[in-house]
């Protein structure tokens, strides 16, 4: 991608969402591109109490540029150079953040230890399809997501059991009711339309206990010991 763009003097904007501190062939996400987003909603990996976002970039003119769009269009009160919106962090969010942010590296360490827990204990279990990191990747687990054919039945076995689960994208975006309009059908979308309804994040959170991984990963594996890959 980033050859592509260099080639076609294009911009490269990370959509950096939840991957606080993930890497790439050793490289931080969030530090190819001209400029990169990430999310602070309380449900984030770095998470504020309430709303947040960031902006960066290495860019000082797009930075400034970046700051007035977000203040109304003026770097100083009451002087706008451009139309801009209020898109300020505000200043609880921040002090929150600021809190947060040295924990992040062990949290971030904590989160991988888990995921690889999960995938040690299930590695192989028929039916059932795990995250994996590609090459060259360090993924961050905001959530560690399965697949299973017969996904409901293993959520609702799962929450008898005292084990909450998401289902965090029920429909793929072809199948939304806001593209309705395009009359999407399944064999269009093939891969998009089997996972919809195969999805399953499992629990996953820094302070879980090695106990905890290891009683909703026994559950898993009993069901899958019943049920196998039937949906």
């Amino acid at each position: 991608v980033m050859a592509l763009a260099a080639k076609h003097k294009l911009w490269v904007i990370e959509d950096c969402a939840q991957a606080h501190l993930a890497t790439y062939k050793s490289r931080t996400v969030g530090t190819m591109g001209v400029a990169s987003s990430f999310s602070f909603y309380p449900g984030k990996n770095l998470g504020a109490m309430g709303d947040a976002g960031a902006l960066v970039t290495n860019d000082a003119t797009l930075a400034r540029n970046m700051a007035m769009l977000a203040r109304h269009g003026g770097i100083t009160k009451g002087n706008h150079e451009i139309e801009g919106i209020n898109s300020r962090l505000d200043g609880l969010q921040a002090a929150v953040l600021n809190v947060k942010l040295p924990h992040l590296a062990s949290w971030t360490k904590r989160r991988r230890a888990i995921a690889q827990r999960y995938i040690k204990a299930l590695d192989g279990v028929s039916g059932l399809q795990l995250p994996k990191e590609a090459p060259g990747t360090e993924h961050v687990y905001h959530l560690f997501t399965i697949c299973h054919p017969a996904r409901d039945a293993l959520a609702q076995h799962l929450k008898s059991e005292g084990i909450q689960t998401v289902i965090n994208y029920p429909k793929a975006l072809p199948f939304l009711p806001c593209y309705a309009h395009q009359a999407a059908k399944p064999e269009d979308y093939p891969a998009a339309y089997r996972l919809q309804n195969q999805l399953l994040c499992l629990p996953i959170f820094a302070e879980m206990t090695d106990a905890q991984v290891d009683r909703v990963a026994e559950s898993v594996l009993t069901f899958c010991k019943k049920h196998g890959a039937t949906p």
